[in-house]
């Protein structure tokens, strides 16, 4: 299931080659940035005006992510097109709704880790690092470490479920208080199923996992690092939002066929 998915992305992104090389390039921008405000130097003017410029390619991001999401719930083909204004907005709205639900995972799921004194629990990092998890499990507290890993696991889940759908919900309608309706939310959820929408979710973020650890593999030369970076954070930027839009796609669809048979 993940190989078909990265597929599907790959012909997706290859479909317009200059759509293409603007994800790739922004990416690119995404990566510089976020190394260059680690090491800057020159005070708190140099490092407001980096986290300034960051935040603003960050929100461009988001939209355009955003607009991917869209345009593959409305079953789309290719990369969608660049519009400034409407990316700009879409993804300031994004990062709000982005903050809102993930801060809310973050403080619940580190609350947890906090009472069984493990480290905070997050699926992607833990397929990552699966040795080292394993190693926990083996030689800690049984009980424990199966109870933090079973009840962080079902709370990132419920929590992702809710934030991806607010993001999808947002990116299909442009509004934010449908994106923070919780009800209409539950309601998007329990249309596809909680174990359907559990399954897709893992085999996006193995999907995920896979092209993090292709990406983070070091090869002999620093500028083909970067390449392969940027190439891999590419890919793992457009399955993240491709996902999204392909789960929502699947709500939207049914609930428009319950419509129409009433």
């Amino acid at each position: 299931m993940p190989i078909k998915r990265l597929k599907k992305v790959w012909n997706y992104c290859t479909y317009s080659i200059p759509f293409f090389i603007f994800v790739l390039i922004l990416i690119f921008l995404l990566n510089s940035l976020s190394d260059f405000s680690l090491n800057i130097k020159g005070g708190w003017f140099k490092y407001i005006e980096s986290w300034m410029i960051q935040a603003i390619v960050t929100v461009f991001a988001t939209g355009y992510g955003l607009s991917i999401t869209r345009d593959r719930i409305n079953h789309g083909y290719r990369l969608p097109k660049i519009i400034p204004k409407e990316i700009l907005i879409l993804g300031i709205k994004g990062c709000i709704v982005y903050m809102v639900y993930f801060t809310f995972q973050f403080y619940i799921l580190n609350y947890i880790a906090s009472i069984y004194e493990f480290p905070l629990f997050n699926l992607e990092e833990f397929l990552l690092d699966f040795t080292d998890n394993f190693h926990i499990l083996v030689h800690t507290d049984h009980k424990n470490a199966l109870t933090f890993f079973s009840l962080s696991g079902i709370i990132f889940y419920i929590t992702t479920f809710f934030g991806e759908t607010g993001l999808a919900k947002l990116a299909d309608t442009q509004s934010l208080s449908l994106a923070f309706n919780v009800k209409s939310v539950y309601k998007s959820i329990s249309l596809l199923g909680w174990k359907n929408y559990a399954m897709e979710i893992t085999s996006i973020t193995i999907a995920i996992v896979i092209l993090g650890y292709l990406g983070s593999l070091e090869l002999f030369n620093s500028w083909l690092d970067i390449i392969w970076g940027t190439f891999f954070g590419f890919l793992v930027y457009v399955t993240q939002y491709l996902g999204i839009g392909a789960i929502y796609s699947k709500i939207k669809d049914k609930s428009i066929l319950l419509e129409q048979t009433e």
